[in-house]
């Protein structure tokens, strides 16, 4: 096609016959067709290289390149573009034509702004506009200034973008420049829409559309403005009609920036209709096209729309790990040289800067907190078994050397439990009200747990660890054991990682000693790598460490030194530290204590049980419901170590736990929430709804990895008792047991002493193998030398793991997804007990990528990988039955 302006420039260039003012016509010609026919304008603009070059013109040579680099920035392919841009400017500068390196700037200015640099561009669009008001050039300096109003829009400052548009729509109407007045009603129609005055941005949108040729892209974006209008007034029939309509002129002017904004909006709309699929799928083809072509605040954007639509599927790690893309970017964009460059520029023409940067934390903070959620309850599943297994084989008389591992295992894992249920209370945390303790401790006992968890990785390293205590320095204290556990940990840690030979040492001074306080303080010296003067002083920093060389050899997040530097103010000391480059560092931090008298809390699992209780348990009747098989095993194997004639039936959902409920006389009944089909509230609230008394009275404790304050509230709401966390101590599994028991009821009941054994079949197969998938060590870490309960447990992973295998093919089968999710789920607790590794597995990625139905033929890939995975773990695990 071509327009009525195309056709007066081909008429004036054929009336021409000097060959500088024809190629100054074909600039033009190629100024008007680019809008809707780039790839001829692409033609042209080498056509008027070559001509100018031969006659030498290289004011011609220097405009055909910035036309060049123009097209370039049209079809999408910048480095290209600023390449061509950058030999134009060379000829301007050679020339010292400022018309030219003004225009060629403009230029610039718009590929990094296509590109997300806002910094940079809002560089060249100032330069250009000095250039035109040097030249005392009015349009052209509306021109730039209509660029620079588009980025105080992506900047979300809507007053200022609308204040530059509207100074610029009334130069474009003195000089009745028709193709600059359909940018800027665009312009203003992209502002009153972000401002929701929809009535004014649908004017502007049609004023746009009126002025434009069909099939321009000023026509395209016109009607992509008005579909985005109707989008926002909830007319998704008419919002859909557009912007199909801008698909097929975009695809006709070969134009992604159109398809782009298009599928975009329909996958918006696909996402209030609740059609999440579609959603995914539009946004999938713009995240394409945007990563295609560099288009970074394209890419944010479509990051954020996808953090909304994993949000409402459910699948919050997919959600957050979004968000934080999202945020990135927008930090990335949002450089705060790009805010000083155009407050500069706005007071050079007195207006008021302002920026309003779009909130985003109300989501932001909704997001964390669900996914850290979701991540404790995937923590605490698997360190439910650890702890479990490490007390009870406590308790199996384990030599010395076992018995220092096991403390050290539980050590951490109380440690790291800790932390979790701080980490949970979101609110808490952002509010700065973490609680600090007071409880009595030894410090020597604190000292040695300290050196021994640290101890094996400087053994490895070749470097020795210890503690000193000066002997002024009171042995009993008050305070907090945990919090000051946690900052040796972090301070000492970080000096064994960072220490190559040498020692690492921790020494206790008395500072001040006034009535029954003292100040103590606390070095962690060692013969390290040393922290240059640079970033000694911001070490304490979020995300700091010493050097970007550091950060690649060691790793780490640089977060452990804030932790203890807040953790050190929030019990009310301070904290230095002194280091000089290979030399070595230390860390000095000062606490108050009050003195203690040797009494100290007792130990979560100090078990201490009257005989009248011990009785009671070894008559009750408990029903223990998870359909995690590990969880029941640690459950059932800590009562009964306990009380050996307690009766525990076991149920792996909550329909199977209701049928058991009719069947058998239950005193108490502990309830895992996280269940497919039927979860634990469901089940409760179906008996205490639609079962008969007494059994819709029968005790519920809710026994799970979910321990946010929201949670445990609903749980004693829709009738439940009481709660354990998992992993669960087992004083406090015993005692809220026996504090929920009818004592008096069990009390009347003789003995039960229950016997059985688990009948398997085993899945022999055999296939090749290069090496062995399976590792034994993980078996022995919890069953020990027992060999009977290592073929137990083998055997059940045997029996359940060839059914979680089957149940996913059929989810698969069946395109259905929560089934495909929950299997993979039961069966990766399984595998890691077998030492199988989730890279060799990738069980876990089945499980994350189960509601991602685009990924269809990549989870399929996943499963069959799977089921041959297992098929050589079942025969290894066979053999190492038989041989032990």
């Amino acid at each position: 096609m071509s327009t009525e302006r195309y056709h007066e420039l081909q008429s004036t260039y054929n009336t021409l016959n000097d060959e500088k003012e024809k190629i100054d016509c074909l600039i033009e010609i190629v100024l008007e067709i680019r809008n809707y026919d780039i790839d001829e304008a692409f033609r042209l603009s080498n056509e008027i290289i070559d001509r100018s070059t031969k006659i030498d013109y290289q004011e011609g040579i220097g405009r055909g390149l910035n036309n060049k680099g123009a097209c370039y920035w049209l079809k999408g392919e910048y480095d290209k573009g600023l390449n061509v841009l950058k030999d134009a400017l060379k000829i301007a500068k050679h020339q010292q034509s400022l018309a030219l390196k003004a225009r060629i700037y403009n230029n610039y200015g718009n590929i990094y702004r296509d590109l997300g640099d806002l910094s940079n561009a809002s560089k060249y669009f100032q330069w250009a506009l000095e250039i035109n008001e040097k030249l005392g050039d009015e349009l052209s300096q509306s021109a730039v200034l209509i660029s620079i109003s588009n980025l105080h829009f992506d900047l979300y400052d809507y007053e200022n973008a609308l204040e530059y548009a509207k100074r610029c729509l009334e130069i474009f109407k003195k000089y009745d420049d028709k193709k600059r007045l359909i940018s800027v009603y665009h312009t203003l129609g992209n502002i009153y829409l972000k401002q929701e005055v929809y009535n004014l941005a649908i004017i502007n949108f049609k004023r746009s559309l009126v002025l434009s040729e069909p099939n321009t892209v000023g026509h395209m974006l016109a009607n992509s403005g008005i579909g985005k209008v109707y989008y926002k007034e909830k007319m998704f029939e008419k919002a859909q009609k557009y912007l199909r309509l801008v698909i097929q002129q975009a695809e006709e002017l070969s134009n992604f920036e159109g398809i782009i904004i298009s599928e975009f909006y329909l996958g918006r709309i696909s996402l209030d209709e609740m059609d999440y699929k579609n959603a995914l799928i539009h946004f999938d083809i713009a995240f394409d096209l945007a990563n295609e072509h560099f288009r970074k605040h394209d890419v944010m954007s479509i990051h954020e729309m996808y953090a909304q639509v994993y949000e409402k599927m459910g699948d919050i790690v997919e959600a957050y790990e979004n968000l934080k893309k999202f945020e990135k970017l927008k930090e990335e964009i949002f450089q705060q040289n790009t805010f000083n460059k155009l407050r500069n520029l706005q007071l050079r023409h007195e207006i008021e800067f302002a920026v309003k940067e779009k909130e985003v934390a109300e989501q932001s903070a909704k997001l964390k907190q669900e996914f850290i959620a979701n991540m404790s309850h995937e923590i605490r599943t698997p360190m439910n078994a650890i702890v479990g297994m490490a007390r009870l084989l406590q308790e199996k008389n384990p030599r010395d050397d076992q018995s220092k591992y096991l403390n050290a295992i539980t050590q951490s894992a109380d440690n790291l439990l800790v932390i979790i249920n701080d980490i949970l209370d979101f609110s808490k945390i952002e509010a700065g009200k973490i609680t600090i303790e007071s409880v009595s401790f030894s410090l020597t006992h604190l000292l040695k747990n300290v050196v021994t968890l640290l101890r094996f990785k400087a053994i490895e390293k070749g470097i020795d660890i210890r503690f000193d205590i000066n002997e002024k320095v009171p042995e009993h204290l008050i305070g907090d054991p945990t919090r000051l556990s946690q900052i040796l940990m972090n301070l000492a840690g970080n000096a064994v990682k960072f220490t190559e030979k040498g020692t690492v040492q921790i020494v206790c001074r008395n500072l001040e000693l006034e009535g029954d306080y003292v100040k103590i303080a606390f070095d962690v010296i060692d013969t390290g790598i040393g922290i240059s003067e640079e970033y000694v002083s911001k070490i304490f920093e979020s995300f700091t460490q010493a050097g970007t060389d550091v950060a690649r050899k060691f790793g780490g997040t640089g977060l452990g030194l804030t932790i203890s530097k807040q953790l050190v103010e929030l019990m009310e000391g301070s904290i230095e530290v002194n280091s000089k480059i290979g030399v070595g560092t230390t860390f000095t931090f000062m606490l108050p204590f009050q003195i203690g008298e040797g009494v100290f809390e007792q130990s979560k699992d100090d078990l201490s049980i009257a005989q009248n209780d011990l009785d009671v348990l070894n008559r009750a009747k408990i029903l223990l419901v998870d359909d995690n098989e590990f969880n029941r095993i640690v459950a059932v194997d800590t009562m009964k170590s306990i009380a050996p004639n307690i009766k525990i039936l076991e149920a792996q959902s909550g329909l199977e736990a209701i049928e058991k409920l009719k069947l058998n006389e239950i005193d108490l009944v502990l309830m895992d929430i996280q269940m497919p089909k039927m979860s634990g509230i469901e089940t409760t609230l179906f008996i205490r709804n639609e079962m008969q008394p007494p059994l819709n009275e029968i005790k519920i404790i809710a026994m799970t990895a979910n321990v946010m304050k929201n949670d445990i509230d609903s749980y004693l709401q829709n009738g439940m008792n009481d709660h354990i966390p998992k992993p669960f101590h087992k004083s406090e599994l015993i005692y809220k047991i026996l504090n929920q028991l009818d004592k008096n009821k069990v009390e009347s009941r003789k003995w039960n002493v229950e016997s059985g054994h688990i009948n398997v079949e085993l899945v022999p197969e055999k296939l090749p193998r290069t090496s062995k998938l399976t590792d034994p060590r993980f078996l022995i870490s919890f069953a020990g030398n027992d060999k009977e309960k290592q073929k137990k447990y083998i055997n059940i992973f045997l029996l359940n793991a060839p059914k979680l295998l089957a149940q996913m093919q059929k989810g698969f089968d069946n395109n259905d997804t929560e089934m495909i999710k929950i299997s993979a789920h039961s069966l990766k607790t399984q595998l890691n007990y077998m030492g199988v590794k989730e890279e060799l597995s990738h069980v876990q990625e089945i499980e994350q990528m189960a509601t991602h139905e685009h990924k269809k033929d990549i989870i399929k890939a996943l499963i069959d990988n799977l089921q041959q995975i297992c098929l050589r773990a079942f025969k290894e695990l066979e053999e190492y039955v038989e041989a032990i």
